[in-house]
């Protein structure tokens, strides 16, 4: 029995300590430059990715300039050019040359393996060998049906120059960007050897987003303002597709470098930085972004006890003696109701309502023109409950209505790259369960620009419709005390907590806003 007992007060003893522990974290205060940081951050990958690019073309380079003395390739040049030359005048020794070719495809796989093709030219444009054989195979660039792509181009116009920068191929059917070696028989030009390589291992390069969160990427842009990489958000691929025509770009075209939210490609804002640096005589703009959204959310969770004690002092005031004028006439539709401790989706047009929520909160989910969830949830739920001590005495009776509706909403009706068109909107007379729902929002990647909190104190309750046809949320604050009062809201043109957070964020770079 002593045992039993002295079991009984370690445990209470460590539940004590973590009880301890999660409630007296101090609480940080917010510098004055949070976005420069995450700016400085930026610049650092920046920096660190075009230092990856310019010494991978420098290792390409050595390696196609190390072909001019190869002695084995040079032969097999020679050799697989005079057979074709001289089987043009009816002399033919198959054998003699396969065993050339042979062996300058060994050589390829072997040294040159960083390369995706190589052709042998000769000096009139003629493709005489190459390792994959595709459609220029035996062609001339300056006079067949390649002679528009931009290898024969250069190779007519300015053969001097080694690098051919990235441009479609055609008979490749992919980008693709040339190494080109002249080739002197003693004294004598007799061609060019062409090293072709595809854009997959800058690519490569550029789509590692380790460090970079759930919106952050880099990308590289020519003087046409295309980009040369692929998009993280856009699922077929954008290299020579995509047309980048931001601030960003613009501003590295005419002051080579610098830092400054944009919207980008896709109209979203974004923290930018850039900048326009050269490969073989190519001027090309890196770019590294991350959403303005995710960064707001994280510095949030930063400094977390600081913003949440600030963020109902920034909500949109409620007047309590005056009904919201210009209500949204609610649809002729049925309408299902939540009871406590329930709750309910809709993607017909179908009105979800639910009345006399006071100590509870209501959670609302909606992806606009296609669904809605309402939950009526009890202070009984975990959202209420963010100590560890007061969630297991709690014990069966604890409920987790939050979780499992974006459970539900991950698993069966969004993709993830829909996430961040989905708006959530927290009604409640209280902040009791504002923190814990931030926190849970946040872990499922919904960002406070996601987030809308309506807030009345001065109420005793409400009673909530949801209109998910017109995307529209109407309370009813009632109170004792005096007349009830209307809001009503169309969702997505609601305040959000992103907003407030930004009004409430240290200015950045002496400006009257945070940015």
């Amino acid at each position: 029995m002593n045992a039993f007992w002295k079991y009984r007060n370690h445990a209470g003893l460590i539940v004590l300590f973590i009880f301890l522990l999660v409630n007296t974290g101090c609480k940080r205060i917010p510098g004055d430059n949070l976005i420069g940081r995450d700016f400085q951050f930026l610049r650092e990958i920046r920096a660190a990715k075009k230092e990856r690019i310019i010494t991978y073309f420098a290792e390409i380079k050595n390696i196609a300039k190390g072909i001019a003395s190869d002695k084995s390739m040079l032969d097999c040049f020679y050799l697989i050019k005079k057979y074709y030359q001289v089987a043009a005048s009816g002399i033919d020794d198959v054998l003699s040359i396969q065993k050339k070719e042979y062996e300058a495809d060994v050589n390829f796989v072997t040294i040159y393996k960083d390369f995706y093709d190589i052709l042998f030219v000769d000096s009139k444009g003629f493709i005489f060998h190459s390792i994959k054989q595709e459609d220029d195979y035996h062609t001339n660039l300056f006079t067949g049906r390649y002679s528009d792509t931009s290898l024969a181009r250069h190779l007519k116009e300015v053969p001097e120059r080694e690098f051919v920068s990235y441009e479609f191929y055609p008979p490749s059917d992919e980008p693709a960007a040339f190494f080109v070696v002249p080739v002197y028989e003693e004294k004598d030009f007799v061609g060019w050897f062409v090293l072709q390589f595809p854009i997959n291992k800058i690519n490569a390069i550029l789509s590692d987003h380790e460090n970079l969160g759930r919106t952050g990427e880099v990308y590289l842009v020519n003087e046409n303002k295309l980009m040369l990489t692929d998009s993280r958000f856009i699922e077929d691929s954008t290299i020579l597709k995509r047309k980048v025509d931001t601030e960003a770009v613009k501003l590295a075209l005419r002051q080579k470098t610098g830092d400054k939210i944009i919207k980008d490609y896709r109209g979203i804002n974004v923290l930018s930085t850039f900048e326009q640096f050269e490969v073989f005589g190519q001027s090309w703009i890196i770019i590294v972004e991350i959403d303005e959204d995710e960064v707001v959310s994280k510095i949030y969770k930063e400094y977390e006890k600081y913003f949440l004690s600030k963020i109902v002092d920034h909500l949109p005031g409620i007047n309590t003696m005056n009904s919201v004028q210009g209500r949204k006439p609610l649809s002729n539709q049925k309408s299902k109701r939540v009871d406590i401790n329930e709750y309910a989706m809709t993607k017909s047009g179908e009105i979800l309502e639910t009345k006399g929520v006071g100590p509870c909160t209501t959670v609302i989910f909606s992806y606009p023109r296609s669904f809605g969830y309402l939950a009526h949830i009890s202070p009984v739920d975990e959202i209420y409950h963010k100590n560890p001590l007061t969630q297991y005495l709690l014990g069966n009776r604890k409920t987790s209505y939050l979780r499992k509706i974006l459970q539900k909403i991950r698993r069966y009706d969004l993709y993830p790259y829909q996430l961040n068109n989905l708006h959530c909107v927290i009604v409640a007379t209280h902040t009791k369960s504002l923190e814990t729902i931030i926190d849970q929002l946040l872990k499922e990647g919904i960002e406070l620009s996601q987030i809308s909190f309506f807030y009345n104190p001065s109420a005793d309750y409400a009673n909530i419709i949801f209109d998910q046809l017109n995307d529209c949320v109407n309370v009813e604050w009632k109170s004792h005390n005096y007349n009830p009062v209307f809001y009503s809201a169309h969702i997505p043109e609601a305040k959000t907590l992103g907003h407030i957070m930004k009004e409430m964020m240290p200015p950045h770079n002496g400006k009257t806003d945070y940015y």
